[in-house]
């Protein structure tokens, strides 16, 4: 699998890129928050998927560490309550995808959430579920 060039381009196996700069300031903040959901949804962490998430906080331009260290705790502190249940976890990942309104963005965001739920080789199916109502909201 091919990650997050810093130029602020993401490339996935599936061949989406994510363009940074077509995504307004607050899309951006909705991907990452929706990437860091999608990492923290069944537990299994892994360093690809944190790797690709720093990749993706430098490309958005934090550049320094430990300018991403803080973007990174804010949006895990943000995101913390949603992951205590199911429930929780989709509606703000509804939420979150609300703010991606063209059908370009709506695919690009799906296919970073599903590569991040991807990454640890093992889909849970709460994740599986996740990824069923993301498809669904964005009509793929």
């Amino acid at each position: 699998m091919t990650g997050i060039s810093i130029h602020g381009l993401m490339r996935y196996a599936a061949g989406m890129d994510i363009v940074l700069t077509d995504f307004s300031a607050a899309q951006q903040s909705a991907l990452f928050d929706l990437l860091i959901l999608a990492m923290y949804a069944d537990g299994h962490l892994t360093t690809f998927a944190d790797g690709q998430l720093q990749k993706l906080l430098a490309a958005m331009g934090c550049i320094e560490a430990p300018d991403r260290q803080r973007a990174f705790d804010a949006a895990v502190t943000r995101m913390g309550p949603a992951v205590q249940s199911s429930y929780k976890a989709k509606e703000q990942a509804l939420l979150l995808a609300g703010a991606f309104t063209t059908r370009a963005h709506q695919k690009q965001a799906f296919a970073a959430v599903e590569q991040i739920m991807t990454s640890d080789n093992h889909v849970s199916a709460w994740e599986n579920t996740l990824l069923m109502e993301l498809r669904m909201k964005f009509r793929l």
